[in-house]
């Protein structure tokens, strides 16, 4: 019964530690490169966290683009291409790419606006605690008794 317990420890230090570590984390910590960008291409890059980003697209030409999520296959966000800076959120950590389709050859910065860690991370770190926190709780009572 004491293995037990001590399993159950271990495991509440270290989901409580995962919390801490996702709440420390800030927007200063991540940091993307210069996109470049042409037409007809695909330029990817990776998000090591879920964020908001504004994504600055300075270039010239014409043309329509596309953030893509490349793991789920899903369009984020698409739009014509103006030189402009247009916000992002980055649903979870993983490659994403840009694809821009027309004349235009530029450049594309990734500015960090908040960092965070998927809604489903939090749940299942969550419940799981809860169910950990229950069951060594549970244990120590028994041996109460």
């Amino acid at each position: 019964m004491k293995v037990f317990r001590l399993i159950l420890m271990v495991v509440t230090l270290v989901i409580a530690e995962s919390f801490f570590l996702q709440l420390t984390v800030n927007s200063d910590d991540v940091k993307y490169p210069l996109i470049p960008l042409g037409s007809m291409k695909v330029a990817g890059f990776y998000s090591p966290t879920s964020a908001l980003v504004d994504i600055s697209f300075v270039g010239y030409g014409n043309g329509s683009y596309a953030i893509v999520d490349l793991e789920n296959f899903e369009v984020l966000q698409e739009g014509k291409l103006k030189n402009e800076v247009i916000r992002v959120e980055l649903p979870h950590p993983g490659h994403y790419g840009i694809i821009v389709n027309g004349s235009y050859s530029g450049s594309a910065t990734i500015r960090v606006i908040d960092v965070g860690f998927p809604r489903s991370n939090w749940r299942i770190h969550f419940l799981t605690l809860s169910f950990v926190i229950l069951l060594l709780s549970l244990s120590l009572w028994r041996e109460g008794e």
